[in-house]
């Protein structure tokens, strides 16, 4: 992906997308799927994972991505405010059930897997972990996402259990949707949802690098989630991949370009 300057983007109207360069971030990429899907045109610009990134924080007010900017408005910087965003801007099909219930279910279960104490969340609290086994103090010190996140030892021995739960969960919804005669995880399309849990279950098990050309190193800190819950005794359901596996290459971008 081509990524723009900070200071490019700072003169520009329209979308401006901040977005974790180099990796496919599943936050980020998630975001990058809610605006393609959409038709929503943006700019690109790069945000270095675990970096400091001043200019981005001087310009947004947050260090992390994805962060969108549109025209003179507040940051955006949260899964529902993008789901929201790519709903007002956009064109086609909704992302966002029309029901009620279906509704509450979508943004329930994207809360899951995406916000904190969640999936992710849970996932990344083991990579901490590991990174500051590995390098001590200087860990902490050298990458600010550890403080940001509000890094806690204490929860890495309740991670695998939060993954575990949220994969059942997650499980239970596609089954009863296939025994419906649905593809989705929730109603009869394509919703934010999916988008989400494609993107984030890369944290589970990587798409090959043919399709996801992403550092060597990061198929072994994602690796360390599927170990967590192989340790625990537990074996993911083989529909969650199925179903990333016809998300991405049917709506997404593909291969993944980041």
């Amino acid at each position: 992906m081509e990524y723009i300057s900070i200071e490019k983007a700072k003169s520009l109207g329209g979308l401006r997308l901040v977005l974790t360069g180099g990796v496919p971030g599943p936050w980020s990429e998630a975001a990058k799927g809610l605006f393609r899907v959409r038709g929503v045109d943006y700019a690109p610009v790069f945000q270095e994972g675990g970096g400091a990134n001043e200019a981005i924080l001087a310009w947004t007010g947050h260090r992390n991505a994805p962060t969108a900017m549109y025209n003179d408005e507040a940051a955006r910087v949260t899964p529902v405010e993008m789901i929201n965003l790519a709903e007002r801007l956009g064109s086609g099909p909704s992302l966002v059930p029309d029901a009620i219930a279906e509704r509450v279910t979508m943004f329930g279960l994207l809360n899951e897997i995406a916000g904190e104490q969640g999936f992710a969340w849970s996932a990344r609290t083991l990579m901490f972990a590991a990174m500051v086994e590995n390098a001590g103090e200087a860990a902490m010190a050298s990458n600010p996402m550890l403080a940001d996140y509000h890094f806690d030892a204490t929860e890495v021995a309740t991670a695998p259990a939060k993954i575990i739960a949220v994969l059942e969960r997650l499980s239970q919804q596609l089954s009863a949707q296939s025994a419906a005669g649905s593809r989705y995880l929730v109603g009869e399309r394509l919703s934010a949802l999916d988008i989400y849990w494609a993107c984030f279950s890369q944290m589970l098990d990587p798409l090959p690098p043919e399709v996801n050309p992403m550092p060597d190193y990061l198929y072994g800190i994602w690796g360390l989630t599927a170990k967590a819950i192989e340790s625990a005794g537990f074996q993911p359901d083989s529909a969650l991949l199925e179903h990333r596996d016809y998300i991405f290459p049917t709506y997404l971008t593909w291969p993944l370009d980041f």
